[in-house]
């Protein structure tokens, strides 16, 4: 529990915290679907502004059927998931563009 005079009591429970990889096969996945430079862009755009199916396909020139194949790869690899105007990065695709994108 985090408490602050000022603010309501939170639960740590109600932050957002990265999804990790159960397995060594899920992680190996992960790095490889990030290893496609294009899903790499796509992951930053998404964390920048392009958020929906449209937006995607026009800023990386791909057809709906390619650009939902490559959402889907991220999406299974957790570092992007749907939201309510099209996807949004998870909390651990923050930290691979925190940690890995800088360098």
């Amino acid at each position: 529990m985090i408490e602050d005079k000022n603010l309501d009591p939170i639960s740590t429970d109600d932050i957002a915290r990265p999804v990790w990889w159960e397995t060594a096969e899920e992680h190996r996945f992960a790095l490889e679907v990030l290893q496609l430079g294009l899903r790499r862009k796509m992951l930053g755009a998404i964390a920048r502004i392009c958020r929906s199916l449209s937006q995607i396909e026009k800023e990386f020139d791909l057809s709906p059927a390619q650009a939902e194949y490559h959402l889907r790869m991220l999406e299974k690899a957790l570092v992007i998931e749907r939201a309510e105007d099209g996807w949004s990065v998870t909390p651990t695709g923050i930290l691979y563009l925190e940690n890995v994108e800088r360098h």
